[in-house]
C-alpha cells in the first residue's frame, strides 16, 4: 500500500497519489465533524457498501448530497443483451440509493458526469478516484484543498454546476407520501363522519333519510379537536412535501382556504363550538342556583330548569345548523383536493421514472 502527498501551496493544496488506499481517506474521516458533505462520482461500488453507510451515517448530523452516473446505461441501446444490461444496473444503483428514513443522502444521477469530487465544509478532494471500495486498488492521483475559503469556492461555485445538470432521486417516497396522504384523508372522513352522527338523525322505514338534529344533538368539543388536529397533520405534510421535492405546487393544490373556514368555524366563540361544549348539566345546575329554590319547591323546578335547559340546546342546534353544512362543504372540497396531491405525486414519479429508467 503507498499513499503520498506533495505540497502545492503549503498548508493550503496538496497533491496525493495512492494505490491500495483510499485517494481522499482525509476527506472520509472528516465526515465526523462536518455539516455538509457532497459527493460526485462516475460510478459506486457493485457489492461493497461501507462507503455509503458512511454517508448514511454522516446524514444524522449533516446535509449529504452525492451525484453519481449509472454505468451500462446509455441514450440508446442497440441489443437486448445491452438493455438488459443496463436495466440490471439501473436497478442496482436506485435501489442502493434508495431511502425512506428522514435522515438521509440527497441522491442525484447525471448521465453526463465523470468527474470526482469527495469534499465537506472542511477538506476537498478533486482527483481521479471514484466514490467506491474498488477505486482503492488503482493508481489514483487528485488534490487535497485544506484552505476552508477555497473549499468554499469549490461548494459555491463547481458544485451548483453539477446539481444543475442532474436529476434528483427520490427513491420510494412516492410511495410513501402517496400513503401518508391516503391515510390522511381516510382520517378525517372518519373525524367527519363522527361529526356528522352527532348533529344528525336517520329517519325512515326503508330508506333512511338525514335530518339535522335539532332537538337533541350530541355534538362534543374532542370531535371538533380531533378534526383540527388532522388538519394541522395535513398543513404539516404539505410543508414536508413541498420541501421534499423543492416545489410550491402541493401548497397550491390542497385548499388551504377550506382549511382555514374550518378553523374559523370552530373557533371557540363560534355556534358550532358553543354547541359542542354545552352542558345540560351545568346549565340546569346555574338555572336552580340563579332561582334559589327552597327544597319543597325542587321538583317543579328541577322540571322547569330541564325544559329549559332544552329549549336553550335548540337553540344552539338551530345557531349552528348553517356553519355546520358549511363544514361539511369544506371537507369534501379538502377530500377533492388530496385527490389532486395524490395526483400530483404519481406525475412526479412517472416523471422521475422515464429520466432514470429509459430502457
Amino acid at each position: 500500500m503507498s499513499y503520498q502527498k506533495f505540497p502545492l501551496i503549503p498548508g493550503q493544496i496538496e497533491i496525493v497519489t495512492s494505490k491500495g488506499e483510499s485517494n481522499y481517506k482525509e476527506v472520509l474521516n472528516d465526515f465526523d465533524s462536518a455539516d455538509y458533505i457532497f459527493v460526485t462520482t462516475y460510478n459506486i461500488s457493485q457489492n461493497r457498501k461501507a462507503l455509503l453507510n458512511s454517508l448514511k451515517e454522516a446524514a444524522k448530523h449533516a446535509e449529504v448530497r452525492i451525484v453519481t452516473n449509472i454505468p451500462n446505461r446509455f441514450e440508446t441501446y442497440y441489443g437486448d443483451k445491452v438493455r438488459k444490461k443496463a436495466r440490471e444496473s439501473i436497478n442496482n444503483y436506485t435501489k442502493k440509493l434508495n431511502s425512506n428514513d428522514e435522515e438521509s443522502i440527497d441522491a442525484f444521477f447525471n448521465f453526463q458526469n465523470h468527474s470526482k469530487v469527495i469534499l465537506t465544509n472542511n477538506i476537498a478532494y478533486i482527483g481521479s478516484a471514484n466514490f467506491s471500495e474498488e477505486s482503492s486498488n488503482n493508481r489514483e492521483t487528485g488534490f487535497i484543498i485544506r484552505d476552508k475559503n477555497l473549499v468554499q469556492v469549490v461548494i459555491d461555485n463547481l458544485v451548483p454546476i453539477i446539481l444543475n445538470e442532474s436529476i434528483r432521486y427520490y427513491g420510494n417516497s412516492f410511495e410513501e407520501k402517496k400513503l401518508v396522504f391516503s391515510l390522511l384523508a381516510s382520517r378525517l372522513e372518519s373525524a367527519s363522519i363522527r361529526i356528522e352522527e352527532e348533529s344528525y338523525t336517520y329517519v325512515g322505514r326503508f330508506e333512511e333519510v338525514k335530518n339535522y338534529n335539532y332537538w337533541d344533538p350530541q355534538l362534543h368539543q374532542e370531535s371538533l379537536e380531533n378534526v383540527l388536529e388532522l388538519l394541522e397533520e395535513v398543513e404539516e405534510e404539505i410543508y414536508r412535501v413541498n420541501e421534499l421535492y423543492e416545489t410550491d405546487e402541493f401548497a397550491d393544490l390542497i385548499d388551504s382556504e377550506s382549511i382555514e373556514q374550518i378553523k374559523i368555524l370552530f373557533s371557540q366563540n363560534d355556534h358550532i363550538s358553543e354547541l359542542a361544549n354545552f352542558s345540560e348539566r351545568n346549565y340546569a345546575s346555574d338555572l336552580i342556583a340563579e332561582w334559589n329554590v327552597h327544597n319543597e319547591d325542587m321538583d317543579e323546578a328541577a322540571q322547569q330548569a330541564s325544559d329549559q335547559t332544552a329549549e336553550r340546546k335548540q337553540e344552539l342546534a338551530e345557531a349552528a345548523q348553517e356553519d355546520i353544512e358549511n363544514f361539511f362543504l369544506y371537507i369534501s372540497k379538502i377530500q377533492n383536493s388530496f385527490e389532486s396531491v395524490i395526483t400530483k405525486l404519481k406525475e412526479l414519479e412517472e416523471e422521475q421514472k422515464m429520466n432514470i429508467d429509459n430502457t
